[in-house]
């Protein structure tokens, strides 16, 4: 199982991603800080690093990113672990002393598993076969060597139910956060039909379209 360090002083991030990684086949280990990373990375071979990149609170002592960003080539010399790097939209970009992928915040938590996907492959469960993943950047829905190609529509929606696990979304409340609709008429009528279509491809993909369960009186929830 491929392991993953996450930095972040962030709690719900680190929370959030880490339970994304777990769900999808991915051993994780977390830091609050710079200064812990360092001294758990000296023993920890993780097979992929990400990283927030953030400064130090107000009023904190600690080592910040420049410091933490010089450390990681003395430590890794020639050889590291694939790293990719959360980035504030509109942030400056520093001069990475490792390369990675960088995905800029907010964004799309598949984004995430997707450069993961790219660097460590498809990662596999103890027992079970290859997973299911969305590439958002072609709106392709893969699993084992099966896929299918999604509507823009239709990826947005299955990314927003792979980013919310086990939650039960109403119709209204998917035309909002979904799609930024603000006039929710016909909201069960046009969601029911996306949420159709994106069942038939589930299903010609996993061979099953369970992953999103319709409860009764309340809306549709996703089951990894």
């Amino acid at each position: 199982m491929p392991s993953v360090f996450v930095i972040s002083r962030e709690p719900r991030m680190r929370s959030a991603v880490s339970e994304y990684l777990r769900d999808r086949g991915y051993d994780t280990a977390t830091a609050p800080n710079y200064d812990e990373a360092m001294e758990t990375l000296k023993s920890l071979g993780a097979d992929a690093v990400v990283v927030d990149v953030q400064g130090v609170p107000r009023g904190e002592d600690g080592a910040n990113f420049s410091q933490f960003n010089h450390w990681l080539p003395a430590h890794y010399g020639e050889s590291w672990p694939p790293f990719i790097y959360l980035l504030h939209k509109g942030a400056r970009r520093p001069h990475f002393r490792i390369p990675g992928a960088v995905i800029k915040k907010p964004f799309p938590i598949e984004a995430l598993g997707e450069a993961l996907r790219e660097q460590l492959g498809h990662p596999r469960r103890d027992g079970a076969g290859p997973g299911m993943d969305l590439d958002l950047s072609t709106n392709t829905l893969r699993s084992g060597e099966a896929e299918v190609h999604l509507t823009t529509i239709e990826a947005t929606l299955l990314a927003y139910f792979m980013e919310h696990p086990g939650e039960i979304h109403h119709p209204r409340r998917l035309l909002v956060d979904v799609w930024q609709y603000h006039d929710s008429a016909g909201a069960s009528t046009l969601v029911r039909a996306h949420v159709s279509n994106l069942r038939r491809k589930l299903s010609q993909v996993t061979g099953t379209a369970t992953q999103i369960q319709t409860i009764r009186g309340k809306g549709y929830r996703f089951v990894a």
